[in-house]
């Protein structure tokens, strides 16, 4: 009969997830993505500011510049990395996030407990939707600004220090002369 059955419809337990044990599943996992979105974007931006720096070597290289001349170049051009970096560091930091929950059957837990996967991944949601938004404002104001700023520091170490600007086999600019080597 019905009473051979341990939990009949109406008298399941009590248990649901209330709101305090969601809000502490979204910090734990917004606190793991973002360490990890953390560190990778900082290894991807020093491989790009590496990369940078070699690109304009010959036009820094043989002048005599200091380091505090060399790192505002450096630091003025690196806002025009972010666009590149920022994607690739989203990616790879999700993958490594919810790879690490699939492998510790952290997903598998929240499955269990009833948390739906859309659930679980909708503090992330949001923070991508505001992340997006930053990086909207960050390339519309802090990139064009770093880019005037690089543009002119190197038009005026070109002007000020032109000893190594000479190139063979094509026309020179040296102040209002032009020499062909």
């Amino acid at each position: 009969s019905k009473d051979f059955f341990f939990f009949k419809p109406n008298n399941y337990p009590d248990f649901y997830i209330n709101e305090e044990v969601l809000k502490i599943i979204d910090r734990y996992i917004l606190k793991s993505y973002l360490s990890r979105l953390a560190v990778v974007f900082a290894i991807c931006m020093v491989i790009f500011i590496v990369q940078t720096f070699w690109l304009y070597i010959d036009e820094l290289a043989g002048k005599g510049l200091d380091m505090i001349i060399i790192s505002k170049f450096l630091l003025y051009f690196s806002p025009k990395l972010v666009p590149m970096v920022l994607p690739m560091s989203v990616l790879i930091a999700s993958l490594m996030t919810y790879g690490s929950f699939a492998e510790n059957y952290e997903f598998a837990a929240m499955k269990s407990t009833g948390i739906s996967l859309r659930r679980a991944l909708t503090g992330l949601f949001i923070f991508h939707i505001i992340l997006g938004i930053g990086s909207f404002y960050f390339s519309n104001h802090v990139i064009p600004y770093g880019e005037l700023k690089s543009y002119n520091l190197r038009k005026n170490l070109k002007k000020l220090k032109p000893e190594l600007a000479i190139r063979e086999g094509i026309f020179n600019e040296v102040g209002n002369i032009n020499i062909k080597v």
